[in-house]
């Protein structure tokens, strides 16, 4: 009985300090930099992509700026996509969680046009996945 009494009393004080040691480590580097380098820093950088981006999309106002707006292509050997099981090509994975139609293209999750043959996906932010690809966390669209 002993023990567990101490470790009831001991407890609330032990998780305070490891709240407080997180917070005075998290507090002086993020007040230390907010007020001068952050906003400098956080102004400078947002009005040089706008501009880089602006000119992209008004040069050329068909199809492809919705592409090139989207990024690169998901390489199958990135991080997310190994972790994902991304394949390029839907039909040559032998997941069993895949059903026999199921590719981007019919994705809820893929957000590029019916006709395209590749297009933005939020699970790879900034990079297009192919319509014929496939990965684990498929979703029939509606």
């Amino acid at each position: 009985m002993n023990s567990r009494r101490q470790f009831i009393t001991i407890l609330p004080f032990a998780g305070l300090s490891v709240l407080s040691a997180c917070g005075d480590k998290a507090a002086p580097t993020s007040a230390a930099t907010a007020p001068a380098p952050a906003p400098a820093v956080a102004v400078a950088p947002i009005p040089a992509p706008e501009p880089a981006a602006a000119p992209a999309v008004t040069a050329t106002p068909s199809a492809p700026p919705a592409a090139t707006a989207a990024g690169p292509m998901v390489d199958a050997t990135e991080a997310t996509a190994v972790a994902l099981g991304y394949v390029v090509d839907a039909k040559a994975t032998k997941d069993p969680k895949r059903a026999d139609g199921a590719a981007c293209v019919n994705c809820a999750l893929f957000a590029g046009k019916p006709g395209d043959a590749a297009g933005p996906c939020p699970l790879f932010p900034g990079k297009r996945v192919a319509a014929a690809g496939w990965c684990t966390t498929y979703q029939k669209k509606a």
